[in-house]
């Protein structure tokens, strides 16, 4: 009998020592997509590991914002982790528990951040101080027909008349010259971006950048208006000038056009988000699947760019679970999750997965997403973002259909830029 308890007693023993190393619950909100609902089968594993009880909510991604708002206080939270669209980490920094305050972990590494791809961190930035983690390298990158590079027809041809080779354009005179040759075969040149919604503001810091100017600069702690306004309208003209080598309906095109059109093989070049490559590598849907070439958006005047809008994930000061929390973030940035969501659409924000050569043999656009990180940049830091956001997509867009000119479009984008920064 002695033995038998002896026994028990051991099992019971090793049970404590070898226990998972927590025993509570938290609650994350994140946004809803094929990413999300992969991420969702996988926390069984993380549970098991950790002792630790996930309850995952997903949101659409238009609704997160207004949720955090009315769910998160300086005093009180209703979730451990939340994720972040970039533009809004401003606004709710305030919020968020630095990251360098985070635990190192029990069971799954804090990880450093130069195993990030370039500048990815810096979408979790606000005042110079980290408030998050990035989750994904979400980034503009470049999308050129091969085939139609690769004719020797074209080449000939091209070559004749511009005086150096077709290939990827890798500068703005490239892009445009480019478009108007394809477009004199029958080819559009140019997809742009022209719906009033955040990808057009997007377009627009895109084109600005290149010429080497930002609506809104933080300096000396401050927000200020500091678009350049030469350099602001030939970067208009310049918009304009593509416009011409587009599809009919150039002025109203979103996503769902940029995509049918490319993949009707109608387009010869265009920037895309990298969560949307997939649907152009679908041999069922696309007729350019396997012809395209990947790369970093071409570089401007002035410099290369390349918008950047990586999802972070953000810590509430108000969490009561903090240790539990950051094991979860270090198991979803964590190399082994990275590979098993990857075939689900995850676009990874760890450089040792996005260098991977067995991932850029099947996403060759990975390493794109890695050289287009070295370019990126942010779309303002401000508070007030989303009206930010709005005025400046209403002047391009005025601006670059022909309803104002450039130079009155910039004046008035200034104007009521700087009414809005005066309400700071």
């Amino acid at each position: 009998m002695k033995k038998v308890f002896l026994a028990l007693f051991l099992v019971g023993l090793l049970t404590v020592v070898f226990a998972a190393p927590y025993n509570t619950t938290i609650k994350v909100l994140a946004w809803d997509d094929a990413l999300t609902q992969a991420l969702k089968a996988g926390i069984p594993d993380f549970e098991k590991a950790t002792g630790i009880k996930v309850i995952l909510e997903l949101v659409p991604s238009g609704n997160l914002l207004q949720k955090i708002g009315v769910s998160v206080g300086v005093d009180r939270t209703d979730y451990d982790l939340v994720t972040v669209d970039e533009p809004f980490v401003p606004a709710l920094a305030h919020l968020m528990l630095p990251f360098e305050q985070w635990t190192q972990g029990k069971v799954y590494k804090k990880p450093h951040l130069n195993v990030f791809a370039p500048n990815a961190f810096e979408a979790a930035q606000w005042a110079g101080v980290f408030v998050g983690m990035p989750i994904n390298a979400n980034v503009y990158i470049w999308i050129t027909r091969k085939d139609l590079i690769n004719d020797s027809k074209y080449r000939t041809e091209f070559k004749s008349k511009y005086g150096y080779d077709l290939g990827v354009p890798k500068t703005f005179k490239e892009l445009r010259d480019m478009a108007e040759f394809f477009y004199s075969k029958g080819i559009y040149g140019f997809a742009p971006f022209t719906k009033q919604t955040e990808g057009s503001t997007a377009e627009a810091i895109f084109m600005f950048e290149s010429f080497g100017t930002s609506p809104l600069t933080v300096q000396g702690g401050k927000v200020v208006v500091s678009l350049d306004e030469k350099k602001a309208v030939e970067a208009i003209n310049f918009y304009k000038e593509l416009l011409k080598f587009s599809p009919p309906g150039a002025l109203d095109m979103g996503h769902s056009e940029r995509i049918a059109a490319f993949n009707q093989g109608k387009v010869f070049t265009m920037f895309q988000w990298p969560a949307l490559v997939p649907q152009h590598e679908d041999p069922n849907n696309s007729l350019v699947a396997g012809k395209i070439i990947y790369s970093a958006p071409p570089v401007g005047p002035v410099k290369g760019a390349a918008i950047r809008g990586c999802w972070v994930l953000a810590m509430p000061i108000a969490s009561k679970n903090k240790e539990a929390a950051a094991e979860f973030a270090y198991w979803w940035a964590s190399y082994e999750t990275g590979q098993k969501l990857i075939p689900k659409g995850f676009t990874p924000a760890r450089s040792d997965l996005l260098l991977n050569p067995n991932y850029n043999k099947e996403r060759p656009w990975f390493k794109a997403i890695f050289d287009s990180m070295k370019n990126a940049v942010a779309r303002p830091r401000f508070t007030k973002y989303p009206e930010a956001s709005q005025i400046i997509r209403n002047y391009w867009l005025a601006a670059i259909s022909g309803k104002m000119t450039a130079e009155e479009a910039v004046r008035k984008m200034k104007d009521e830029l700087n009414e809005l920064v005066g309400k700071q």
